[in-house]
């Protein structure tokens, strides 16, 4: 309809729209905008030809839109999602940071990050976890809230205090969680797309969950940080609803975040 000579960034976005896709309106719903909103700024952009190109002459793609693709394969191993949807072109669209679909993107305040936040969440709400974050959670499951032993790691040795004051990200559990249980409603590790020879974790986040104890929540940061942590502060007895947005790679930002999201405070021990 738009009578190019090449596939750009702008017909890739028109296709991800024209499929009416409920995740893809789910996504651009969390600012605020509808695909057929941003259909139309395309064409009034672009502008519709007079003489559109034979649909039976292959229309090679461009540069631009090679690059795109590869992000969104890149972005659906990220995930360790077996296969390649809308949802990762539009991370793909992007993350490429150019063109005209990136332009209108941009302009309706969609970015990397929050959209892929916001698939990791509405993902992990809809299915269940990959196995290689299975894992981790099954050791978790096991645990007993109030203290059960584990193994601890060598030294340094952290130790996990609160903050006085509300929390936005940590609030005691709603009075139906039961003791012994917790779930997660988004559990976000590095990946083994993204995981080294070394076998580490090297990222983590966004992480929330329900009905979950302090001294769980430390087991999942120990996984990352790879220090023990103890939970030495009486008011983080109990359970608490964890909501810890954002995607860290270093230890400072990840204390920081806790500090600032969560009231929790994460100090080396002398």
């Amino acid at each position: 309809m738009l009578g190019s000579l090449a596939i750009g960034t702008e017909h890739l976005l028109l296709g991800v729209l024209k499929e009416r896709d409920p995740l893809i309106t789910h996504l651009l719903d969390t600012v605020h905008v509808t695909p057929d909103a941003l259909r139309q700024l395309i064409y009034a952009r672009v502008g519709a030809t007079a003489s559109p190109i034979d649909t039976s002459v292959e229309i090679p793609l461009s540069k631009d839109a090679k690059d795109v693709l590869q992000y969104a394969a890149e972005e659906a191993d990220r995930l360790l999602h077996r296969h390649i949807g809308l949802e990762h072109l539009l991370l793909g669209l992007l993350r490429f940071e150019g063109g005209l679909a990136w332009d209108l993107l941009r302009e309706h305040g969609l970015s990397l990050t929050p959209i892929r936040e916001a698939l990791v969440i509405h993902v992990s709400a809809n299915s269940p976890p990959p196995p290689d974050i299975a894992g981790l959670l099954d050791g978790l499951d096991g645990l007993i809230p109030g203290g059960a032993a584990r193994v601890r790691r060598s030294d340094p040795i952290y130790f996990m205090t609160a903050f006085d004051g509300p929390s936005p990200g940590r609030r005691p559990a709603s009075s139906d969680a039961g003791g012994g249980f917790f779930s997660f409603r988004t559990a976000g590790f590095s990946t083994i797309a993204d995981r080294p020879p070394d076998g580490r974790i090297h990222s983590i986040g966004p992480i929330s969950a329900a009905g979950i104890t302090l001294s769980q929540f430390a087991l999942m940061l120990e996984e990352f940080l790879r220090v023990a942590i103890i939970v030495e502060d009486s008011a983080l007895h109990g359970l608490f609803d964890i909501d810890l947005m954002g995607e860290y790679h270093d230890e400072d930002a990840l204390i920081a975040a806790l500090r600032d999201q969560l009231g929790l405070q994460i100090t080396k021990g002398l």
